[in-house]
């Protein structure tokens, strides 16, 4: 089929309608400009040249258009033609779709697909309430006390009821279920907080699930379309059965979960809630897809379904949540137990194929009834509560609800909300902290560390905001940022001072596994002009980056680079022989806790020299961590270990004080390795 001329181009660029030319199959042949500058306005490639427009509708769920096309394109209908709103957040629009036959110059056969704003010509109530009604969506107004004030034919046929029965009346009135469904929650963020919503729910009077637009008018009120599309959910599953249970896990689902707990307050027999959150979850979407994701999460409702058995109910509220109601407790002796056998479903890795497992563990916090309280959402919310409180001490363990943690919460949700904003203007700042070889009494190196003076909160431990940032994904933002900061610094010190101490940066094991954080990285380096030999990247030891191929690739990257790779906190993991002998190891930092040994513990004493022998003959840099006395310093000095980092050499120092003392050589002092 041979593409449009170049006149019948230019011809279709002089109309101001949206126009596109379909082939025979779908795919669009040529649009005109208008078209391709309503797509863009609209945030979409989905009207791009070269793209089939029938998948594209499909897809989407806009099974009338697509019909209407595919009836032309089988000759079954000379011309068809659709009207429809297509509001924009500012202002109500409404277009018209004509579909007609159209014959390329080879003698093949396709359709014109014209779209045209016709919102002057419906302006008027007469002209308006005729498009309404000729639609095909069904479509009501509410005034801003949610009443009734206009619904269309379709509409009435769908809700059951007459315009006569509605018109006037408060929709939660007339339709009381739907409080408790998705459509009470979007219809009053589009009256409140006048933005558009879109939402697929199933409303349970009237056994039908819909697909929903909601509209802000200027009046103050919504204008509402939506569709019965059970048939399309009856295709993908069963209607009933995932009207209560989560589509992924076959559990039951947040509707079931809700259900099931108020008929257990209305018994009323005691229950503990357990709601479980995975840790680590989002960071195993992000790096190896959500399809193994969703492969994990079917493994762990199954066999989290197995640990209670069925005695107990287990549904999944979403995302990696779920939630268990444990029936009949006798004591927290009892529920403990129980919930030591939840947590031990996580102690053997889950195997998603021959080459995937994960190894991953859970947070648990668990509410009592009636001891917390007798309503559901209170103690959902108290069970959730105490979860996070379990994450926040590190997870892999259950907390019980305590009214304390209110504050705790409040304090974990500020600091998530101000990760993902300005995080200069929220106080986030970074500390140096020299590495000096005490024998030459040189600067050999310097460690970067994060600090948070937040404006409300104050000083912020890094652990804790380090932590929330693993969890909640924003771990990449603040390593980002953690570099352009430094980078910019160290290009004016590399210009100016000629500064040659390698920078280290401590590097979360999640970002280890990601190929693009890595290839991100490489291209600051090279757009800050900073030699690859002058970086240090620090990992800690953590069991699953041995067996993890990609972190492995990653970190050989690096070295070819020449970016020297050094083992943070060495010594106390879990799995210090293998990273020296599987990971492209150049430093080992020896951690502070046999430091703090000396003339303490002979035997600790005795593992520090090991370290420091082994590592010398394995060819590696040694850093000894969290010198703190002169003592200390000699003994390290005595056993080959010249190279120190710590308070005997010098704090952390804000990158000002850092410069004038090490870079500009301002009032340095010497160390005293007598």
């Amino acid at each position: 089929m041979l593409p449009v001329n170049q006149d019948l181009q230019h011809v279709l660029n002089l109309l101001s309608d949206h126009v596109a030319i379909l082939n025979n199959d779908g795919t669009i042949i040529a649009v005109n400009e208008s078209w391709e500058v309503f797509g863009k306005e609209n945030g979409g490639e989905f009207s791009s040249v070269g793209l089939n427009y029938l998948t594209v509708l499909r897809e989407s769920g806009r099974t009338d258009v697509y019909n209407m096309i595919l009836r032309v394109l089988c000759d079954e209908k000379e011309e068809a033609h659709l009207a429809y709103p297509c509001h924009s957040p500012d202002e109500e629009r409404w277009f018209q779709m004509v579909i007609k036959p159209f014959s390329f110059e080879d003698g093949t056969d396709g359709a014109i697909v014209i779209h045209r704003n016709i919102t002057v010509e419906v302006v008027s109530k007469h002209s308006l309430r005729n498009v309404l009604e000729s639609m095909t969506d069904a479509f009501f107004s509410l005034n801003e006390k949610g009443e009734f004030v206009y619904l269309n034919n379709e509409a009435s046929l769908i809700l059951n009821k007459s315009s006569k029965e509605l018109l006037g009346k408060n929709i939660w009135i007339e339709y009381p279920d739907a409080v408790h469904e998705a459509f009470y929650t979007n219809y009053q963020k589009t009256m409140k907080e006048r933005v558009t919503t879109r939402f697929e729910e199933y409303h349970e009077s009237l056994k039908t699930w819909f697909e929903v637009v909601a509209y802000p008018r200027n009046n103050g009120g919504i204008s509402v379309y939506f569709r019965n599309i059970n048939e399309r959910k009856e295709a993908e599953q069963n209607l009933h059965f995932y009207a209560y249970h989560d589509y992924l896990t076959g559990l039951p689902n947040r509707r079931s979960i809700s259900k099931t707990i108020q008929a257990e307050i209305d018994q009323p027999q005691p229950f503990a809630l357990l709601f479980i959150d995975l840790n680590g979850f989002k960071h195993i979407n992000d790096m190896y897809g959500h399809e193994k994701g969703d492969e994990l999460l079917k493994k762990v409702g199954k066999r989290l379904q197995e640990k209670i058995g069925p005695e107990h109910f287990i549904g999944r509220l979403g995302g990696d949540e779920f939630l268990i109601l444990k029936k009949g407790v006798v004591s927290k002796e009892e529920i403990e137990q129980f919930s030591d056998r939840v947590l031990s479903s996580f102690a053997r890795p889950i195997i998603i194929d021959d080459l995937t497992s994960f190894t991953i563990s859970a947070s648990i916090g668990i509410s009592l009834y009636p001891e917390n309280g007798d309503r559901l959402n209170d103690l959902m919310s108290m069970a959730d509560t105490a979860m996070y409180e379990a994450k926040r001490q590190h997870g892999n363990q259950y907390v019980y609800f305590a009214k304390e943690m209110y504050t705790q919460l409040e304090r974990r949700l500020t600091i998530e909300q101000d990760l993902a904003g300005d995080l200069k203007e929220k106080g986030l700042y970074f500390v140096l902290q020299p590495q000096m070889d005490i024998e030459e009494q040189v600067l050999i190196g310097v460690e970067v560390l994060s600090r948070w003076n937040h404006p409300k909160l104050g000083f912020i431990p890094p652990p804790e905001f380090i932590q929330i940032a693993e969890e909640n994904g924003y771990i990449l933002k603040l390593t980002s940022y953690m570099f352009c900061e430094i980078f910019l610094e160290m290009k004016k010190w590399i210009e100016q001072f000629d500064f040659k101490p390698r920078v280290s940066f401590n590097v979360t094991p999640f970002l280890l596994s990601s190929e693009s954080f890595f290839t991100d990285f490489f291209d600051l380096l090279e757009r800050f002009g900073i030699p690859a030999s002058y970086i240090e990247l620090e990992i800690t030891e953590e069991t699953e980056l041995t067996t993890s191929s990609t972190a492995f690739k990653n970190l050989l990257r690096c070295r070819e680079k020449g970016i020297l790779i050094s083992v943070d906190d060495f010594g106390t993991g879990y799995s210090t022989l293998s990273y020296l002998i599987h990971f492209p190891v150049g430093k080992v930092k020896i951690d502070k806790y046999f430091i703090d040994q000396v003339e303490q513990d002979e035997q600790a004493e005795a593992v520090l020299k090991s370290i420091i022998q082994l590592s010398e003959n394995l060819g590696y840099e040694v850093v000894a961590e969290g010198v703190e006395t002169k003592r200390q310093a000699d003994f390290l000095k005595e056993n080959g270990c010249f190279n120190i980092q710590g308070y005997f050499v010098d704090r952390p120092l804000p990158m000002d004080v850092f410069e004038r003392k090490y870079v500009r050589g301002e009032n340095v002092g010497t160390i005293d390795s007598n």
